[in-house]
């Protein structure tokens, strides 16, 4: 690759991802760009959630290809700043404790991979959500928007930060050990369903808790929205082997599992539960999920 050739890189590095992993792990893809021709690199650490979407909307506008170095999180900041701006294109550096969304795209995690999609990787087109808050606010989804005993737990994973991996684990047994069912409304299309539900996911990836194949039937590039719906109407205790099933995807068909599917979903309940998103805190219900068919163009 020439000079000429070569993209104009901005990193926005989150310095908190994977315990610090995202600080350690891009010096070495930066040195092996280097080494592949690719020298014109900005680094920025992020200071929080907007100012990670502030920098990246400034990146994209100058015409640099934006990437975002830390989880499923930071990526999902770093690409609402992308999307500002058309025809801007991004690329991750993985350095999480779950890559639930790397994982799904087939992007590398070793820092010599990650260097040469970077230099030289193909563009895929992936959908976002769009995900109306009840004050009427937006924020932007790029993996899932997920509530129930697990948005309970990730908010208990969060604060359990120091543990590692380790707390995608311990912290769903945790909660569930006081979870009791809650009753949703579905509007999927202008169609309503109610349930009783453990758990709801609205899925684009369909990927996460670390290595969880939770929505098997999701695709970023479907152009639609999949929704997987754990029916309160079976035991809790239940879950446990249906996570263990989960990491293969083995358990799309049990009896306790129902799937939809459209391009609109609104989530509402009868009692008030975090909504996350890529593994933070979102919203409170009710909220309204929109599908954007390939609005961001990713290198893989």
């Amino acid at each position: 690759m020439t000079s000429a050739d070569a993209p104009r890189i901005v990193a926005v590095v989150n310095p908190i991802s994977g315990g610090g992993a995202a600080k350690q792990q891009w010096p070495a893809v930066a040195a092996e760009l280097d080494r592949l021709g690719v020298s014109d690199v900005e680094v920025i650490e992020s200071e929080s959630s907007a100012h990670a979407t502030r920098v990246a909307t400034e990146a994209a506008r100058s015409g640099a290809l934006t990437v975002a170095v830390g989880g499923d999180g930071h990526v999902r900041d770093v690409a609402e700043g992308v999307l500002a701006v058309d025809g801007a294109q991004m690329g991750v550096a993985a350095a999480g404790r779950g890559n639930d969304l790397v994982r799904h795209l087939g992007l590398p995690l070793e820092p010599t991979a990650i260097a040469a999609v970077l230099a030289g990787g193909r563009v895929r087109r992936m959908d976002v959500f769009d995900v109306e808050r009840p004050d009427g606010t937006t924020a932007v989804a790029v993996g899932n928007v997920y509530v129930g005993l697990d948005s309970v737990a990730t908010e208990l994973i969060n604060r359990l930060r120091w543990m590692g991996r380790v707390s995608y684990r311990i912290a769903p047994v945790l909660t569930a050990l006081r979870w009791k069912p809650f009753q949703v409304a579905l509007t999927v299309d202008g169609v309503r369903h109610e349930s009783s539900a453990h758990i709801v996911v609205v899925a684009n990836s369909g990927d996460y808790g670390h290595g969880l194949r939770m929505v098997p039937t999701a695709s970023v590039d479907s152009g639609e929205i999949q929704v997987m719906l754990i029916r309160g109407d079976h035991s809790k205790y239940r879950l446990a082997s249906l996570m263990k099933q989960a990491k293969t995807g083995a358990h799309a068909g049990r009896e306790e599992i129902e799937f939809l599917s459209g391009t609109t979903i609104t989530l509402d309940a009868d009692r008030q539960l975090p909504v996350h998103a890529d593994g933070d805190l979102l919203s409170a219900f009710p909220v309204t999920v929109t599908v954007r068919p390939g609005a961001l163009p990713i290198l893989v």
